[in-house]
Parts: C-alpha cells; structure tokens; sequence
C-alpha cells in the first residue's frame, strides 16, 4: 500500500509514505521516502496498541491459526493475559477467530486492513480529541470575557474628606503589587489622629499580603505625624523589606499609585493649600508609566527616613 504528499519540513513534494514488510520484525512497519532517504517511523504501538498486543498480532501474522495457548508460547505474552489480549485484538478488528474449533483457534487478518483500522481509530480519537479541546476554548474564552473587564482609561472621583478617604481606602485594599505615596502637607480636614490608623492598617494588609509600600514626603510632614503613628510604622509589619519611607523636599502635592497602572489625585482647594476637596481615581497605563519614572528619579535621590532623627 503507499500513500504520498508532502511533509512538514519538504521544499517540494518528494516525500512518500510506504509501508513495508519487515521480515525481520515480522510485521509492517511505516517508512517514508524523502529526497532519497528512507527513515522508520512507526509501529504497532505507535497506533495504539500495547505491547502484549503488538507481539501477539506480529505472532499470529507468521503462524496462521493457532490456540490462545500456542500463541502465548510464541508470542510470550503470559498465559494470564492472552485471552483478554486476543479479545483486545478481535475488538479492534485485528483478528478473526473460528469458534467452531476445538481448542479455538485465531488468526490475524490482513496486514494492510489491519493497520488501515487502526490508523482509522486513531484519527477518530484525534478528531474528538480536537473537537473536545475547541468547545473547551470556546467556552473558556467566554467565560474569562465575561470576567475580565478593558480598562485603557477610566476615572472616579470622591468629593469631601470622608468621600475621598473612603475610595483611597478602598484602592490600597485591591493593590496586588505596589501602593507609592507622594504627598506634601498634611491636609486640614484630614484628622491624622483619627483617620491615621484606619490608613496604617489597610497599608499593614496590603504588606503582608507581599505589596511593596514606598512613602515619599518632605521631613517636616514626617515630623507633623503623631508619635504614636510613627511607632506604629517602626513595628510589624512594617519592618519588613516590602516597606519603606523617604524624605525629600522636591515634591508638590499628593497622588498615591497602584499596581503601575492606576493613580489617585488629591484636589487641593486652590485658595488654601492644606485644604482637601476631593479625590480623583483615574486608570490610564501611559499616564502612570510617567509619573511611575518621575517618583522613582526622586525616589533615588531622596533619603531614606530614620525615626529619632
């Protein structure tokens, strides 16, 4: 039997798929032609046979009819297991057996059917394996579509203390990696005393659950914040290498940054500058990127903040 066409890999259509007897091996095995060369490709048990199988079909195919008993002598395969081999064999068409007969007698068929029917099998499996996968990626693809959302830019504002409290809160509860803090002044409608832990407990969260938090602002806010709060930052987990404060006065105003791609924007009163009047959420990437690079020049050329000092 010999099918052709060109193969992965050809520049031109030279290749050939024969299938040849091996006297050797007692079976046929699959070769191909290719520019000359002859390569062995498959066997038995590359169509999915096992290899009790294998042997006992090659066994048959050079004695003709013969017992379950003369074939595992043969063929090797334990006595055990032959029958259930030989049945193995007749499902998948390999074999035929004569029933009339006394001990039963078997025989393989045709080699060139037998390998036709299980080359047949195998591209059955294969297509429903295909078929099983593409419904799989269908409905997940549906199903992470309906869950993911596509957020290039999108902006949320709080207005009043409380308000914008509330939705900066909220924004360093869901950082999965990063929250930086630029700010300049401490904010009068802001009560440090109160507010102060609420703030230092999400940002406690955040660290143990592995977000790095970085704090930049000038010396003298650091100084303005209750003592209470700075022991606080001295203490777990803020010990920890995820958190870290610097001291710089080149920064003007206050905006806190989330996971690389989102930022929150104080709104200063324009006639009284520690007055807060709201909080503007926005998610842009490129803008983040930005402002990303900016705090991490200052963040190098800042100093790092040592209580006591």
């Amino acid at each position: 039997m010999l099918k052709s066409g060109v193969f992965p890999g050809d520049t031109c259509p030279v290749a050939v798929f024969v299938r040849r007897w091996s006297p050797t091996d007692q079976c046929y095995r699959s070769v191909y032609h290719d520019s000359g060369r002859i390569v062995a490709m498959v066997d038995l048990r590359d169509l999915g046979l096992s290899s009790y199988e294998d042997r006992a079909y090659r066994s048959l195919l050079g004695l003709g009819p013969v017992s379950a008993m003369d074939l595992a002598a043969a063929s090797e395969v334990p006595e055990g297991r032959i029958y259930d081999v030989l049945d193995d064999l007749e499902t998948r068409g390999l074999v035929r057996s004569h029933s009339h007969s006394r001990p039963k007698k078997f025989l393989a068929v045709e080699p060139e059917v037998a390998i036709d029917r299980l080359v047949d099998t195998q591209t059955r499996e294969l297509r429903a394996e295909i078929d099983r996968f593409e419904v799989l990626a269908d409905r997940l693809i549906d199903d992470l579509s309906a869950e993911a959302t596509v957020e290039e830019r999108f902006l949320t504002t709080a207005i009043g203390t409380a308000d914008a409290t509330e939705l900066l809160l909220e924004r360093i509860a869901v950082a999965n990696e990063q929250v930086a803090m630029v700010a300049d002044v401490l904010t009068t409608e802001f009560d440090v005393a109160e507010r102060g832990p609420d703030v230092l407990d999400h940002l406690a969260d955040a660290i143990e659950r592995g977000v790095s938090v970085s704090m930049l602002v000038p010396h003298d806010l650091v100084a303005a914040v209750p003592g209470g709060l700075v022991d606080r930052v001295e203490a777990e987990p803020f010990d920890a290498d995820e958190f870290a404060v610097r001291t710089t006065e080149d920064v003007y105003g206050a905006f806190f940054l989330v996971d690389h791609v989102e930022l929150c924007f104080q709104v200063v009163n324009p006639m009284e500058r520690a007055d807060v009047i709201g909080l503007i959420n926005v998610k842009d990437p490129s803008l983040t990127h930005e402002l990303e690079a900016q705090f991490h020049k200052h963040w190098e050329e800042s100093e790092p903040f040592r209580p006591g000092e």
